[in-house]
Formats: C-alpha cells, sequence, structure tokens
C-alpha cells in the first residue's frame, strides 16, 4: 500500500474477506468449530481491531499495546490452538485436558503455559523491536510508544537483550528436562532443541553486531531476521514434546 501497488479499497476487501471466511468456519465447520478456535481466532479479532483502528487505537500506549500483545501472542493464539488441538485429536473425552476449555489447558497443562510464556515474551520483543524504525512516523502522529518514550537505541538494546536471556532460559530448561525421561531418543530431541535455543540466542548478538538503532533500514532487516526465529521457534515444538 505504502509503494501505491495495492489501492485501500482492495486491501480492505481482502482483509474483511479472509476475516469473515475465517470466523465462519469457526461456528460452522464441522471439524473446526471447536471452542479452541474460536476463542483464538475472535480473541485475534477483536483485540486487533482495539490495538490498531480508531476510536480505541490502544497501540497508542504503551502498557494497553503491551497487554494486547501478551494477550493474543502469549495467551490467545497459543492456548486456543493448543485447545483446539487437543479437542480435534482426543474428540472421544478420553482426555481431560482434551476436553477442557482454553483456560483451563493454559492453567492444568505446564506444556501450554510455558509455550504461552514463551511466544508472550518473544512478541513483547517483536512488537517493540517493529516500533524502533518507525519512531519517526510515531512523533509525527502522536503516538507514544515505548521507542518514542526511550529512544531507539535503548529500545533496540534493551529487546535484544530480552530475546538472547529467553533463548537462555529456555534452553537451560530443555537441557535439564532432556535429563528427566528415560526415553533416550526423547532426550536427544529435546536436548538438540535446547543447544538450538543457545545458538538462537547468540545469533540474536551476533546479527545486532554493526546495526544502527537510529537506521530504519538496518533495523528493519534486523527485525525480519527475529521473525524467522519466531516461526523457526513454533516449527521446534513437536520436538519437545
Amino acid at each position: 500500500m505504502a509503494k501505491g501497488d495495492l489501492k485501500y479499497s482492495t486491501a480492505t476487501a481482502v482483509v474483511l474477506a479472509c476475516l469473515a471466511i475465517s470466523l465462519a468456519m469457526s461456528v460452522a465447520h464441522p471439524v473446526f468449530s471447536t471452542m479452541g478456535l474460536q476463542v483464538a481466532l475472535w480473541g485475534s479479532f477483536l483485540l486487533g481491531t482495539l490495538y490498531s483502528l480508531p476510536p480505541f487505537r490502544m497501540k497508542r500506549h504503551p502498557f494497553l499495546a503491551a497487554f494486547c500483545i501478551v494477550a493474543v501472542r502469549g495467551t490467545i493464539i497459543n492456548a486456543g490452538f493448543y485447545s483446539h488441538a487437543l479437542s480435534s485429536a482426543y474428540s472421544s473425552g478420553a482426555s481431560a485436558i482434551s476436553s477442557a476449555g482454553v483456560l483451563s489447558c493454559l492453567l492444568n497443562d505446564w506444556k501450554c503455559g510455558l509455550s504461552s510464556l514463551f511466544f508472550g515474551v518473544f512478541g513483547i520483543v517483536i512488537a517493540l523491536m517493529k516500533d524502533v524504525p518507525d519512531a519517526d512516523g510515531d512523533r509525527k502522529f502522536n503516538i507514544r510508544s515505548f521507542t518514542v518514550r526511550l529512544g531507539q537505541k535503548r529500545v533496540f538494546s534493551t529487546m535484544k537483550g530480552l530475546l538472547t536471556g529467553l533463548f537462555g532460559v529456555y534452553g537451560v530448561g530443555l537441557m535439564r528436562w532432556s535429563t528427566m525421561t528415560p526415553m533416550t531418543s526423547v532426550a536427544v530431541r529435546r536436548g538438540l532443541v535446547g543447544l538450538c535455543c543457545w545458538a538462537a540466542g547468540w545469533t540474536v548478538n551476533r546479527e545486532s553486531r554493526g546495526v544502527n538503532a537510529e537506521d530504519s533500514g538496518e533495523v528493519y532487516n534486523y527485525y525480519m531476521y527475529l521473525w524467522k526465529l519466531f516461526y523457526l521457534s513454533y516449527l521446534a515444538l513437536p520436538f519437545v514434546k
């Protein structure tokens, strides 16, 4: 849209069509209409609207913006899809957790809780890092983001340190967890993912070398690299079960 390749009306139509189809499937589809999926889709829709669109625009307020990010990235998406997957796999009710709601999964299944915490913190890093190259535009439109309040260099450095620490802590946890199972294959998988966490934390620092926090282009490239780590982290989840 910024380059003029996509009209505003076209973009609006595409977004609304995708929204309508996804929400309709979550309610009417015989397989997809689980409570977990409904919570994930409807919750993301409602908080995403409050975050971005006037008159709400919660992104203008740092703490409200952080709440939206943690709620969607950490709780709603992860716990919702976790509940949906369990309900779909164990629809016969063989598992007490599988037939439970999203909140029960989050509170009673520690795997769901830890994954939600991980992606909630990672979501904060992604969101606040995105604001670093947008500082000039935020000032222009009077959006008092953390970057505008604290400065680009400080937010960049803090988020880099937070993500490095996140990978380090989870790497330690996975390495320790790998020693608690009698199954060699499971121990190896968890240990390898733990090593990958440490490697990811190292690359977070390596890729930041030479990045000027006040250069929008350099920060944007680094920001996109963090997105790659974000989705690679999702891909690693099946190997730590």
